[in-house]
């Protein structure tokens, strides 16, 4: 018996209406839909997907990640999921694994994938819209000047005052966790009225601030923000 395809399903930020066409086609195709699932047993890609694609009569593997710094922790992570993922893919059947945004970006999905290509199944990667193109439109603003480069940051692991200094525009990604020292650092460099963020973006729990001043307490994980160009 041949053995099945493995595909990384992005998903996008939010929105099931920003799945693409073939994200829905594969997940329509494959029997089995892989997805992340939290410690309370959320899954959010998941759900968007539901949100797009029937999924009825499918067999969902549930995936469990560790949030771990270590990084052999999480590749741990990575490589036990792969394993779970390399039984049904011997039986024949095709793996859906979906992911929020883009496979490509900080992917768990594309972590997966390199541990199942190197096994040496056949694997596929399915682009979808990454969330930080998604706030752009939600915040009506441009990621890019002519001639000017944009930078991708993960807020919570990089030295903000360095990174806010470079020319062009910034995206800080997953600041939620970071928002106290993300904020600060904003403020620091006279940025945070010209910076925007969206939190949740595409989901019912959507929130919009067009600078970063007067924030609230509590912003969700999922919250991206576009900083200009001094």
């Amino acid at each position: 018996m041949n053995n099945g395809t493995f595909y990384a399903v992005g998903v996008g930020p939010g929105d099931p209406e920003l799945l693409t066409r073939k994200a829905c086609r594969i997940l329509e195709n494959c029997p089995v839909i892989a997805a992340p699932r939290t410690a309370s047993g959320e899954m959010l890609a998941l759900e968007i997907a539901r949100g797009a694609v029937d999924l009825t009569g499918k067999e969902i593997l549930p995936l469990e990640f560790a949030m771990a710094r270590q990084i052999s922790a999480r590749k741990a992570g990575y490589r036990k999921a792969a394993e779970r993922i390399a039984t049904v893919l011997e039986t024949g059947r095709d793996v859906a694994m979906v992911n929020l945004g883009d496979v490509s970006i900080y992917a768990t999905a594309y972590y997966v994938l390199d541990v199942v290509r190197s096994m040496g199944f056949r694997v596929e990667m399915v682009p979808g819209v990454p969330s930080f193109c998604a706030v752009a439109a939600a915040l009506g603003r441009s990621l890019t000047e002519p001639e000017a480069p944009l930078h991708i940051y993960p807020a919570g692991k990089t030295d903000l005052d360095t990174a806010l200094a470079q020319p062009g525009t910034k995206v800080l990604m997953k600041s939620g966790s970071a928002m106290a020292s993300t904020a600060q650092a904003l403020e620091r460099q006279g940025l945070a009225d010209k910076s925007a963020m969206v939190a949740d973006c595409g989901l019912p729990t959507e929130q919009v601030f067009q600078t970063m001043e007067d924030l609230p307490e509590k912003i969700s994980y999922f919250a991206t923000v576009i900083v200009p160009e001094k």
